[in-house]
């Protein structure tokens, strides 16, 4: 999945932000131990996963969810790089 302009139709904006938190807390933590970022890796997973069954499986069958979680992983890095 390349990230042009479909790329962003499989992942608003606002859904990258909100998991690109949910993903500084957990990727990033100073604690990988800690309850929060336990909470904030299971908030991400499940947000994750929400997303690509509501608009991305329906729409494109072909990409599987590993797919699509490297995917956003790598979106939620260049997100944070420019924020």
């Amino acid at each position: 999945m390349s990230e042009d302009h479909a790329s962003e139709g499989l992942v608003s904006r606002a859904d990258i932000a909100g998991l690109a938190l949910l993903f500084d807390r957990s990727e990033f933590a100073i604690d990988p131990t800690s309850e929060d970022c336990k909470l904030a890796e299971i908030e991400f997973e499940d947000s994750m996963k929400r997303i690509f069954s509501e608009k991305v499986a329906p729409n494109h069958p072909e990409v599987s969810l590993i797919a699509y979680r490297c995917h956003v992983r790598g979106l939620c890095r260049k997100f944070l790089r420019k924020n």
